[in-house]
């Protein structure tokens, strides 16, 4: 029998925080959650993008503002009816990754 590797490296932490995402410039506000250091799940019906494309994410964290480029490995709109039973949003991976913030979402 073939032992299958595990997705995730790393544990996911089911805390909240703010973050500005956008294309080439963080403009829309959301809430990040399921987060790690290599990446987290954007909250949003209103703009979900297509898996493939670069975010710039702007996250709030206890020191000030960091800044990091991701890549969407998934998203789901609901319908509006349905946004109170079903998560819409993004899932994305963080390209690159400063030291503090690393160590701030660890520190979750």
């Amino acid at each position: 029998m073939i032992e299958e590797k595990p997705k995730r490296v790393e544990e996911r932490k089911f805390k909240r925080i703010p973050l500005r995402f956008g294309l080439e410039t963080p403009e829309f506000q959301a809430v990040g959650i399921q987060i790690s250091t290599r990446g987290l799940f954007i909250v949003t019906n209103r703009h979900v993008y297509a898996p493939g494309n670069k975010l710039v994410i702007e996250i709030e964290a206890t020191k000030g503002f960091y800044t990091v480029q991701a890549i969407i490995r998934h998203a789901k709109r609901a319908l509006p009816q349905m946004i109170h039973q079903e998560r819409a949003g993004m899932g994305v991976e963080f390209l690159s990754v400063p030291q503090e913030l690393r160590d701030y979402l660890a520190s979750l």
